[in-house]
């Protein structure tokens, strides 16, 4: 063979090599194939198995789910808010001025009572003087919020706040030690345009005085935001017994128990009068009723005999369940 035969067989099988070399190793510009991409965690008990390293092959779902149930129900169930309604003047007229409460807290909020159709919220406030062993009181009436509902009206009325008016003050502006001057809310009428208080004057050693009527007019007549004293109810009764039972009741210390509106007259007021003599004895005068349209009184037995009284105050009470 000659020379240049054997050198083109020996540069034919160096390229032979180069090119098997050549293909033995991976191209670099070679486009990567995509990993595949775990699977996405869609719940909080998957989460939980994640964390945990599980394989996915390896995970019971089913019996997790079941053994979360069964830990669900072991969970003692924390107790819920609820907010219902009740009637405020229950039993009615029973609602009375506690002396030994407001000399524990100093100043109280017993109550806030809404009308009927939760338009308007009524309430007293009492504060003691120590100084004075003096107890003394505020009346408030104000308009709700009725774009809301009527448990938030409520829930969200600020009747703490200080830019507040009120319709009755009680011995506010003078000093008389041991007196108390409490005002009461009886009832709201069943149309919600009056509301009926009451004050009891008296000692906190002596007991009871005197007491006053107040009937405050809501709505939109001439009467509106009126607050007027019903001194003639009280003039009524004692020149009856004065002129009619020749008795000297002038003399004695004088209580009205008002029970609230008649439930068959709203404009009726239904109340029990007594006075106590020198013992303290409590001596029944009769069962009175006095007409807010007429300004007149009447006396509707001499004994207590029971009269229909309708009952429309709401208190929004709050429980656990």
């Amino acid at each position: 063979m000659c020379r240049y035969a054997k050198l083109l067989l020996i540069s034919l099988f160096a390229f032979s090599l180069l090119f098997s070399a050549c293909y033995a190793f991976k191209n670099p510009f070679k486009k990567k194939e995509p990993e595949p991409k775990p699977k996405m965690v869609e719940t909080r008990q998957e989460w939980e198995i994640e964390a945990q390293n599980i394989p996915i092959e390896e995970r019971d779902f089913e019996k997790q789910n079941v053994q979360q149930d069964e830990a669900d129900k072991k969970k003692p169930k924390m107790p819920e808010l609820r907010y219902t309604f009740e009637r405020y003047n229950y039993p009615q007229g029973k609602r009375e001025l506690n002396i030994e409460d407001i000399k524990k807290k100093l100043s109280l909020y017993p109550y806030v009572v809404a009308d009927n159709q939760c338009r308007y919220i009524a309430y007293p406030y009492y504060y003691f003087s120590p100084d004075s062993n003096q107890i003394s009181s505020n009346f408030y009436v104000e308009e709700l919020d009725i774009s809301k509902t009527k448990t938030k009206r409520i829930l969200e009325y600020n009747h703490k706040r200080k830019q507040r008016t009120p319709i009755i003050e009680a011995g506010t502006k003078e000093i008389y030690p041991n007196l108390f001057n409490g005002l009461t809310l009886v009832d709201w009428s069943a149309d919600s345009r009056k509301l009926l208080i009451k004050e009891k004057v008296g000692s906190t050693y002596g007991g009871v005085y005197k007491t006053y009527l107040y009937v405050h007019f809501m709505g939109n007549n001439i009467e509106a935001g009126q607050t007027v004293r019903l001194d003639d109810f009280d003039k009524a009764v004692k020149y009856y017994y004065i002129d009619w039972e020749n008795k000297q009741i002038n003399k004695y210390r004088y209580d009205i128990e008002p029970l609230g509106f008649s439930a068959e007259n709203d404009n009726l007021i239904i109340a029990l009068c007594y006075v106590y003599d020198k013992d303290n004895n409590k001596i029944f005068l009769g069962t009175w009723g006095y007409n807010i349209e007429t300004n007149t009184t009447l006396l509707l037995s001499k004994t207590d005999v029971t009269h229909d009284v309708s009952i429309n105050g709401l208190i929004l009470k709050q429980t656990l369940e």
